[in-house]
């Protein structure tokens, strides 16, 4: 049961878990454990190349992505006990990390905050000042692609070459967009391929305009790719880094 007494200091947060499938009822273990309502899982590709699978010592590249609410207090104890128990600490083994949110249904307030309506726009306030403090503060960066199908091996091979160690694949259909299918006057593929990278905020825009060159929209590829700030993530070392 989500305690509502401590979740009123500050909004919730959405912390992601990216894992070998193998290991996805452990996962489902630990939030059981921790008493973590609001959590999805879905299957993902990771991006790591098979050099790397196999000096990492795992068996493929099938994936479990699982993303959770949880109030702001909580999220780094529930990302710190994840990391323990997975042992995301050894190259390989996952990855997790926090992000901000910068809005919230009234639905959903209401499950972390009693009193939500007053709750939520307080809420509302401070996910615009910590969005504005984290873009400063931040250390790491999701950087996000979304491509026709079949571009993501090109998306992942630029970048390696910009820096990034792997990522992950989640595949998916375009929608609202009307039976014509264009995007400012381009005709748009319905099957979809969003590629997610974790990297070093100072190594992002490289890696952003090194996609954009590769896979953009005027490509064949059709690509879009942006950006979302990190709070905090356990599972991932740079160069010069533990």
């Amino acid at each position: 049961m989500i305690d509502h007494e401590l979740s009123h200091s500050a909004p919730p947060k959405l912390l992601v878990t990216v894992i070998d499938r193998d290991q996805t009822r452990r996962l489902e273990e630990i939030l059981r454990e921790k008493h973590v309502s609001f959590h999805y899982t879905f299957n993902a590709t990771g991006t790591a190349s098979s050099e790397m699978l196999k000096a990492f010592g795992l068996s493929g590249s099938q994936k479990t992505a699982c993303i959770c609410i949880e109030p702001a207090h909580r999220a780094k104890p529930l990302m710190a006990a994840l990391a323990e128990r997975m042992e995301l600490t050894r190259p390989g083994n996952g990855i997790a990390f926090i992000l901000p949110l910068s809005g919230i249904s009234a639905a959903l307030s209401s499950a972390f905050s009693q009193g939500f309506e007053e709750q939520r726009e307080r809420w509302m306030e401070l996910m615009d000042r910590e969005a504005e403090q984290l873009h400063q503060d931040t250390r790491y960066e999701l950087v996000i692609a979304v491509v026709n199908q079949g571009y993501s091996e090109k998306v992942i091979d630029v970048a390696h070459a910009a820096g990034a160690r792997g990522g992950t694949i989640v595949h998916a259909r375009r929608s609202g967009m009307g039976d014509e299918g264009k995007f400012f006057g381009i005709l748009v593929q319905e099957e979809k391929e969003i590629i997610t990278i974790l990297i070093r905020k100072d190594a992002k825009r490289q890696l952003m305009q090194a996609i954009a060159k590769a896979c953009g929209i005027k490509t064949e590829a059709q690509g879009i790719v942006f950006s979302l700030p990190v709070e905090s993530c356990a599972g991932i070392a740079m160069d010069g880094e533990e």
